[in-house]
């Protein structure tokens, strides 16, 4: 994790069973994991010729 102790705030979290700081955790990583894929699938298709959009 990027964010300093966040992994040992899920860590407690779990052992707590604080569920909505839980999903909170969750959705913030979850929507990183996303957006990274999003950049990374925009950045190749720019960097490689061959690969073109699916206009017609």
């Amino acid at each position: 994790f990027t964010y300093e102790g966040i992994g040992q705030r899920l860590f407690v979290a779990i052992q707590k069973r604080d569920y909505p700081l839980l999903q909170g955790i969750l959705l913030i990583v979850t929507i990183s994991v996303v957006l990274a894929n999003l950049a990374a699938d925009l950045l190749y298709s720019r960097l490689d010729p061959r690969i073109r959009s699916g206009r017609t």
